[in-house]
């Protein structure tokens, strides 16, 4: 009787690949330890989260956003994130592009928890903002950019506190709402889109035509852009070089997506929007303007006492109302503020009660420190 033939072996099947090191599917790996390319490369990237979850009930998609913010910004694993509000990061990944079968109101409780948490610690180790009439100011031309759909421009000095004001707005205001970004030197749309594609949290490493698509899908008219330091984008006097592109991309946004944006400069943005060699391209900005804000030069001294209120110091009177002022009109209000910081950490140092003598010795000893730089440079 013959033999059954042997069966021709097969060779084991190769194992699959391990996911790619900071991918979405590789739960293990902190892509934080990642180059920034790499990691923005392969994290799930804002605009799909913008679009799966736009028509969801508010509380639900403002949640979720934060949620993905925190995981994007922080350099955490999928894992990770989900370990901290108690879920895998398959189910973090499912919940991101809303593909999530589960009870979604619980995972967003829990995300709301862990917000809570994170703010505690927060609040405990950062310096409170001091809301100032120029913050009221500029809270008020968001507000109605944001409501009414259109966009405001901002213009004034430097250093009277526009950006830590427009800043403070967006920390406050950033549930998946607010974007803030500054207008990168030079002002080319290239370097616009990185800057922008980071603060929503997309990879930059694509097509600029691409790049352009996937930011716009992260807005809707429930955002408001702010962009700070404007004059950057229309700096060249040649007018018919390519940072128009820039102003022409964020018109277009506006447009496309019916979000608010608040432009901001300094005076020199104000006179470049009324050049007359731009006036026909400029038309199209300015119909679409519900807000111009010019704001003051310095800082009112009922903004001043505030400051002086935070530091437990009366108003400024005698001696110290004239280096006030000063200091105000020569150096500005971050200077100011330097000196009233460094006058807390002498008092501090001293175990006393913060005084005015303490801001005229502080202010002295900075100017020193200055006088004797200048000689050694």
């Amino acid at each position: 009787m013959t033999a059954p033939a042997t069966p021709p072996t097969i060779p084991p099947k190769p194992p699959a690949a391990p996911p790619a090191a900071g991918s979405p599917e590789d739960p293990h790996h902190n892509s934080a330890a990642l180059g920034l390319t790499e990691r923005q490369t392969n994290r799930v990237p804002g605009y799909k989260v913008a679009e799966a979850t736009e028509h969801l009930p508010d509380e639900q998609r403002l949640q979720i956003r934060w949620l993905h913010a925190h995981y994007y910004d922080s350099g955490r694993s999928l894992a990770e994130i989900g370990q901290d509000i108690g879920y895998d990061g398959g189910t973090i990944s499912k919940v991101f592009v809303n593909k999530y079968a589960g009870d979604l109101d619980t995972v967003v409780a829990a995300v709301r928890r862990f917000r809570e948490i994170l703010d505690l610690r927060a609040g405990a180790n950062k310096a409170p903002y001091i809301r100032t009439a120029l913050y009221s100011e500029i809270e008020q031309a968001c507000e109605t950019a944001l409501a009414y759909q259109k966009i405001a421009y901002l213009y004034g000095e430097s250093q009277v506190g526009k950006t830590a004001a427009l800043t403070e707005y967006a920390r406050t205001h950033n549930h998946g709402q607010t974007v803030f970004v500054t207008m990168p030197v030079g002002g080319s749309l290239s370097h616009f889109l990185a800057a922008l594609a980071a603060k929503v949290r997309c990879s930059n490493q694509q097509r600029g035509d691409v790049l352009q698509l996937n930011i716009m899908k992260c807005f809707s008219g429930s955002n408001l852009l702010i962009v700070d330091e404007c004059s950057r984008a229309l700096q060249a006097k040649s007018y018919g070089g390519n940072n128009l592109k820039t102003m022409d991309f964020i018109r277009d946004l506006h447009d496309q997506t019916g979000c608010g944006v608040v432009l901001c400069g300094t005076n020199v943005f104000r006179d470049q929007m009324q050049d007359a060699a731009l006036a026909k391209f400029l038309n199209q900005f300015n119909r679409r303007c519900i807000v111009r804000r010019q704001l003051p030069d310095r800082p009112s001294r009922a903004d001043l006492n505030a400051f002086a209120r935070h530091y437990g110091l009366e108003p400024a009177g005698g001696d110290a109302l004239q280096l006030q002022r000063a200091v105000v009109r020569e150096h500005g209000l971050g200077v100011w503020l330097t000196s009233l910081r460094a006058a807390a950490k002498l008092a501090g140092n001293k175990g006393e009660k913060m005084a005015w003598s303490h801001v005229l010795k502080a202010h002295a000893f900075l100017r020193r420190m200055e006088e004797t730089q200048a000689v050694e440079d």
